[in-house]
């Protein structure tokens, strides 16, 4: 072998390697142009997808991420924020400096390099996250009667709630046990969704804190971070907005892509946890969102039947909200994650988190939530038919 041969196989080693990462991307540029031209079923991805593909993708990366005593999400997030620039300025220095090229090619580098690698980043957006939005609605799977709620029936739900309100509000800061009470919700979400489904799913036993006001400042209380499969909780959230909070998140990794559906399970697996915390946190996030669609001069009476120390606890809830909240990145953000769930299918946007206390309101109504204590309302007692001695007689 001559040296001009020994020279040329680094090279080709390069080469090679270049290769196979722009065809992996041209594979999932075509890839992903299929799933929006073509998308496939409803039922195909909610068997297929979300009972099969989604389940072993949670428990293979789940229990390693969730592993980590800080967030592998954020971590990646800044190694790429970082990362990807200082690598493109290097390498324009060594194409500059060493090779001799022109400046334009260290310039279009990076472009060359983000278009290849954007794809593969969107497929394992898809994969890990993004086609659960096409699974059928909770409504259709768990055949729920989505008739008009009435106002009794909204009121026997309050009063109900008030009730567990009253009976599991902490009292000393012992009772204030958030890893406890995430670790009662998230069981009981295990137990919630093979009830549903059918199939088990792994879940961490908790949710992690990010640092304090990382998520409250564009208006966010949590997030399910979709490529590494953990749930966050924004730690400068009071203890009980945190454990709600965390139960929605918790949600999402269950396999609930939308808001909805995510409140929807962590309401249920709320309410249903061995944890006196648990419940109180659930249930008084239950009840000011049933007090909302009041009137809104009914609004005040309603908040004055909680107990003090649940109303102390909002007003915590709302003034971490007020602390770190920056009003033009929350409207901008928010615009953005709007046409975000718009494009996902979720017509209704930022809507969608509304429509999680109807979800449960279907649920209970139907007698689905009675294990928790939440008896239904009163359905019509239907007329007693003859005995046969009358109807014996009405014959003659």
């Amino acid at each position: 072998m001559d040296a001009s041969s020994k020279g040329n196989q680094p090279k080709r080693r390069v080469s090679r390697w270049s290769s196979f990462w722009m065809g992996l991307g041209l594979l999932c540029w075509a890839g992903l142009a299929l799933w929006f031209l073509l998308p496939p079923p409803k039922a195909f991805v909610e068997g297929f997808y979300t009972r099969f593909v989604y389940r072993v993708i949670v428990a293979g990366v789940a229990p390693l991420t969730n592993q980590a005593s800080f967030s592998v999400a954020l971590a990646l997030m800044v190694a790429l924020v970082a990362g990807f620039p200082l690598l493109w300025a290097a390498n324009w220095i060594y194409l500059r400096a060493i090779k001799g090229r022109s400046h334009w090619r260290g310039f279009f580098w990076g472009f060359q390099w983000a278009f290849f690698i954007a794809p593969i980043i969107a497929v394992w957006f898809l994969v890990f996250w993004a086609a659960g939005y096409q699974r059928l609605a909770v409504e259709e799977r768990l055949k729920l009667d989505t008739e008009a709620i009435g106002d009794e029936q909204a009121a026997l739900l309050r009063d109900q709630l008030i009730e567990v309100i009253l009976r599991d509000q902490p009292e000393t800061p012992e009772d204030r046990d958030t890893d406890r009470a995430l670790a009662a919700v998230a069981a009981a979400m295990k137990d919630t969704i093979k009830e549903w489904d059918g199939h088990a799913i792994w879940l961490p036993s908790g949710v992690k804190a990010t640092p304090k006001g990382l998520l409250l400042a564009n208006g966010t209380s949590g997030i399910c971070t979709p490529y590494t499969l953990e749930p966050h909780v924004d730690g400068g959230m009071p203890d009980t907005a945190f454990v709600s909070t965390g139960a929605h998140e918790l949600g999402h990794i269950a396999g609930m892509c939308t808001e909805a559906e995510a409140t929807l399970i962590g309401f249920v697996a709320g309410m249903r946890a061995d944890d006196a915390y648990a419940r109180y946190a659930v249930a008084l996030d239950m009840y000011t969102d049933l007090v909302r669609q009041l009137p809104r001069e009914e609004q005040q009476a309603a908040m004055e039947r909680l107990p003090d120390v649940a109303r102390e606890d909002l007003k915590a809830a709302r003034e971490a909200a007020a602390r770190y909240r920056i009003e033009w990145f929350q409207r901008s953000s928010w615009k953005v994650y709007d046409k975000y769930l718009q494009a996902q299918g979720i017509k209704e946007g930022v809507k969608n988190y509304g429509r999680g206390i109807s979800l449960f309101v279907y649920l209970w109504r139907d007698g689905r939530m009675a294990d928790a204590g939440l008896a239904p309302p009163e359905q019509p007692v239907p007329e007693a038919a003859p005995d046969s001695e009358s109807a014996a007689t009405s014959e003659t």
